[in-house]
């Protein structure tokens, strides 16, 4: 037979179950309150903004472009040096003089570091600037939320 419920056991259901749903209530209130909602909008936007320049190893986002002209620069290098190595050996036993494809070679090496080292500056202002602006839209977009939790 079915256990019949008494009256103080069906009230004290009825009080857990309006203390889950005022816990409930009030966790909803503070999630959607103006002032959480833009705290947790900021710090999501940052995690994304680190996480796309970051890389994830710690390092800053100018670094990248700075090794990647350090890299071309070294293989022009290395194959500058190749060529004028091979130029250089002549086989005889007199002093050898730089050929014109040495000549031309380390002139290559100079213009394309140049331009590599250019690059990498403008890659760096490019990032900075783009942080810059991203900080100032997110700088508005807290201002405005707490402006408007401020009116709530």
């Amino acid at each position: 037979m079915a256990k019949k419920n008494s009256l103080d056991d069906m009230r004290d259901e009825a009080y857990r179950r309006q203390d889950n749903l005022a816990s409930d209530i009030d966790e909803l209130v503070d999630r959607v309150n103006p002032k959480n909602a833009a705290t947790r909008w900021k710090n999501e936007l940052v995690g994304s903004v680190k996480g796309f320049s970051d890389a994830g190893d710690d390092k800053s986002a100018s670094t990248l472009p700075i090794a990647i002209a350090g890299g071309v620069i070294g293989v022009v290098l290395i194959g500058a040096g190749i060529a004028a190595a091979i130029a250089l050996s002549g086989g005889d036993d007199k002093p050898a003089k730089p050929s014109k494809t040495a000549k031309a070679a380390t002139k290559n090496v100079k213009k394309t570091s140049k331009k590599a080292s250019e690059q990498a500056s403008a890659q760096t202002q490019k990032a900075k600037a783009s942080a810059a602006k991203a900080k100032a839209e997110l700088d508005k977009a807290l201002a405005t939320a707490k402006a408007r939790a401020a009116g709530d």
